[in-house]
C-alpha cells in the first residue's frame, strides 16, 4: 500500500510543479482511464425534501449553529468557550458562522488526564463537528416515534455514546425522559442535567439491564469499532432489552468517499485493507439491513442521505453542510497522521501534501460522503 500511496503523491507533487502560480486544472485530470465528467455521480440529495423534519428553511441551518453556541454544560467542550457572545444580525453569512463556531471550540480541561489522550481530545471535538452536521442536516437528533406528550417512564440508551453530546443535548430536550450512555471512555461531566447517566461498558458485551428495559436505542458512527463478527450479537443484545413496539436508530456512513479523486483512492484502498486485516465490514452499509431483519424488528424505515464534501454545490444550504463535513474530514485526516505515516512509510512533508490533495479533490471532483439511517421497530 505504502508504493501505491508513494506514487499517487509523486505525481501530486509533478502536478503541484507544473500548476504552481496557475489556476488548478480541472477538465484533463483522469481516473481509472475515465473522464472527471464521466465517472461524477450527483448524488441523493431528494432525502432534503423526504421528511417534514428535514424540509429546507430559511436559516435553519444558522439556528442550529447559533443554538450550539449558547453556553451549556456539554461533556466534550469547555463551558468558558471563547464563542463570540455577540447577538448575530438575523441572517448572518453563514460560512462566518460555521467558522466562528468551530474555530474557536476548545476541548474540556476537567477530563482525567490519566483516561484521555491529546487523540482522545481531538477526536472528540471531530465528533462534536459530525454531531451538529448530522442535527443540522436531518433538522433532528433523532428520527424515530419514539416519544409522546405524556409518556411516562420512558428510557433512552445511547450506544458507543463518545463525547456524550447527542445524549446530553437529548436529555436537555426531554427532561421527563431518562438517557444513559453507555461506553467503555466517558464524558466527565459533573453538572449534566439530573436524567442523564453515563454508564462505562463495553457494548459488544452483555449489557447491566433486564429484558424489555428501554424505549428507544440511539446508535451512529461505529462501523469502523464494531468487528464484523459482533454486529449480530449487538443487535441481538437491543432487540433484548427493548420493550415491545420500542425503536432503534441506527446512523452509519459508507466508509469510501463517493466521486474520489486519484489520492482520496489510495486513502479508500488503505481503509479497505485496514477493515480486513481488523476483522471491520468494509461493505457494512450494505449487510446492516439483512442483519436488523433476521433479528427480528420490523416496520424497517431506511434514509440514506448523501452530504456534499467540500462547497462545490450550488444551493446554499447544501453548501455550508459540505463545508463543515470537508473540514471534520480534514480533521480526520490530521488526527491518524501518525497511523498513515506510519503504514504508508512516508515523510510528513509528504502526507501533509497528500492531505492538502485530497481536499483539493473533494471540491473539484464533487465528492459526498453517503449516510444512511434505519429505523425499526420491535413487534409489540
Amino acid at each position: 500500500m505504502g508504493n501505491q500511496a508513494s506514487k499517487v503523491l509523486d505525481k501530486a507533487k509533478d502536478k503541484k510543479k507544473k500548476t504552481q502560480l496557475q489556476q488548478r486544472r480541472r477538465s484533463t485530470i483522469t481516473l481509472e482511464n475515465r473522464s472527471l465528467g464521466s465517472h461524477v455521480s450527483h448524488g441523493n440529495y431528494d432525502w432534503i425534501d423526504q421528511n417534514e423534519l428535514t424540509t429546507l428553511s430559511d436559516g435553519a441551518l444558522t439556528a442550529a449553529l447559533e443554538a450550539a453556541r449558547t453556553p451549556s454544560h456539554h461533556p466534550a467542550s469547555n463551558n468558558n468557550s471563547n464563542s463570540s457572545n455577540d447577538t448575530p444580525p438575523s441572517r448572518p453569512p453563514r460560512r462566518k458562522s460555521i467558522t466562528e463556531y468551530f474555530t474557536k471550540r476548545r476541548p474540556s480541561t476537567t477530563r482525567p488526564t490519566t483516561l484521555f489522550s491529546d487523540f482522545d481530545f481531538k477526536e472528540f471535538d471531530r465528533w462534536q463537528r459530525q454531531h451538529y452536521l448530522l442535527k443540522s442536516a436531518r433538522k433532528a437528533n433523532a428520527w424515530a416515534p419514539f416519544y409522546n406528550d405524556g409518556d411516562k417512564d420512558v428510557v433512552i440508551l445511547d450506544v458507543g455514546t463518545g463525547n456524550g453530546i447527542w445524549a446530553l443535548e437529548m436529555a436537555n430536550q426531554y427532561p421527563s425522559v431518562q438517557v444513559l450512555g453507555l461506553d467503555r471512555l466517558l464524558p466527565n461531566d459533573p453538572n449534566g442535567p439530573e436524567n442523564l447517566r453515563f454508564c462505562p461498558l463495553d457494548i459488544t458485551e452483555s449489557w447491566p439491564m433486564s429484558d424489555n428495559a428501554v424505549n428507544f436505542i440511539f446508535q451512529r458512527s461505529m462501523c469502523d469499532t464494531i468487528k464484523q463478527a459482533d454486529w449480530r450479537p449487538l443487535l441481538a443484545e437491543m432487540y433484548r432489552v427493548l420493550k415491545p413496539g420500542g425503536y432503534i436508530e441506527l446512523i452509519e456512513n459508507d466508509f469510501w468517499r463517493h466521486n474520489p479523486g486519484p489520492v482520496q483512492r489510495a486513502f479508500d484502498a488503505f481503509i479497505q485493507e485496514q477493515c480486513k486485516t481488523n476483522g471491520v465490514d468494509f461493505q457494512l452499509t450494505e449487510s446492516l439491513e439483512g442483519m436488523i431483519k433476521t433479528c427480528g424488528f420490523e416496520e424497517i424505515d431506511k434514509k440514506t442521505m448523501d452530504i456534499p464534501l467540500g462547497e462545490w454545490p450550488t444551493e446554499q444550504e447544501l453548501k455550508q453542510f459540505g463545508f463543515i463535513n470537508k473540514e471534520a474530514h480534514k480533521a480526520l485526516l490530521k488526527n491518524h497522521k501518525d497511523t498513515y505515516i506510519k503504514q504508508w512509510g512516508l515523510s510528513s512533508a509528504d502526507y501533509d501534501l497528500a492531505v492538502q490533495e485530497v481536499l483539493e479533490e473533494f471540491d473539484e471532483y464533487h465528492s459526498f460522503t453517503r449516510f444512511h439511517c434505519w429505523v425499526a421497530r420491535k413487534p409489540l
